[in-house]
């Protein structure tokens, strides 16, 4: 039984630091998203601050959103790409740009 707990504890992704999704969200988001998600001038209506969200402001919704894409959109899935615990930490910090909207996880 120990062994098999020990297993387990074992297989979980270890959580991504905020620098490292700071990182991820340079190399694979800034560009359309602008710096801390305000927006480029290369895809306009792609800010995360100031303006309604379009598909989601939990952490469940940024996450499959995320993964997934959105199909007809230039918002292309990153589940081949990043894994699980990087897919997590943007979604994280993504939604910290947007100052209205409380931590993921926090209580309402």
């Amino acid at each position: 039984m120990t062994a098999l707990l020990l297993f387990i504890i074992a297989a979980q992704p270890a959580p991504v630091s905020r620098e490292k999704a700071v990182e991820l969200y340079t190399a694979t988001c800034q560009v359309c998203h602008g710096p801390e998600g305000k927006g480029s001038a290369l895809m306009k209506g792609s800010a995360f601050v100031g303006r309604k969200w379009k598909h989601g402001t939990t952490q469940a919704a940024m996450v499959k959103t995320i993964t997934n894409g959105v199909q007809g959109t230039m918002m292309l899935p990153f589940k081949d790409k990043l894994s699980a615990a990087e897919i997590t930490a943007l979604a994280s910090l993504v939604r910290s740009y947007d100052k209205k909207l409380k931590p993921a996880g926090a209580k309402r």
